[in-house]
């Protein structure tokens, strides 16, 4: 999992505080290599469950350049992996930068939104980006205190194949 949200709170769903996970931002993570970029340093995985590894990170003072970074990174180690998951944040600043290099390897595209209207609004701005990529996309209600229902929701449609 790799947590692309400019407010990195991925870690807490799993009981660990991101302020204690090694920050992974582009400089010095990242390098050029051609017209492309690569990893100048391997990203520090933290193991959150049996085969589930999670690339997180605490805030930062630039906080859209590290969740990006993230994202990167995310996409550049996606192949030693069975199925990667990239928890986006929804302003609509990372669904413009972020969201078409996260998603351009991407089979499937899972919304969690917990059903209040503003997070239904934050839900269709990213269908609505990842239906432009051609991204096929499904829409989880995220239960608050349910975690791993939610968790055990997301592996079953993982699992599948993406097919609901």
């Amino acid at each position: 999992m790799v947590d692309c949200d400019p407010n990195p709170n991925l870690a807490e769903s799993f009981g660990l505080s991101s302020n204690e996970l090694q920050r992974f931002s582009a400089d010095p993570a990242l390098r050029r290599a051609g017209n492309t970029l690569a990893l100048a340093r391997e990203p520090e995985l933290v193991e959150v469950g049996e085969r589930l590894s999670l690339l997180g990170g605490p805030p930062s003072t630039s906080p859209l350049a590290d969740a990006v970074a993230r994202g990167i990174a995310g996409v550049l180690v996606a192949e030693r992996f069975d199925h990667v998951v990239t928890d986006l944040g929804a302003g609509p600043e990372l669904v413009r930068v972020a969201v078409g290099g996260v998603l351009n390897p991407a089979r499937l595209c899972l919304v969690l939104t917990d059903g209040r209207p503003v997070s239904s609004m934050t839900a269709e701005r990213i269908e609505s980006a990842c239906d432009h990529r051609q991204v096929k996309s499904l829409r989880i209600l995220n239960r608050r205190g349910e975690a791993e229902a939610v968790a055990d929701e997301v592996t079953g449609v993982i699992a599948a194949g993406g097919d609901v």
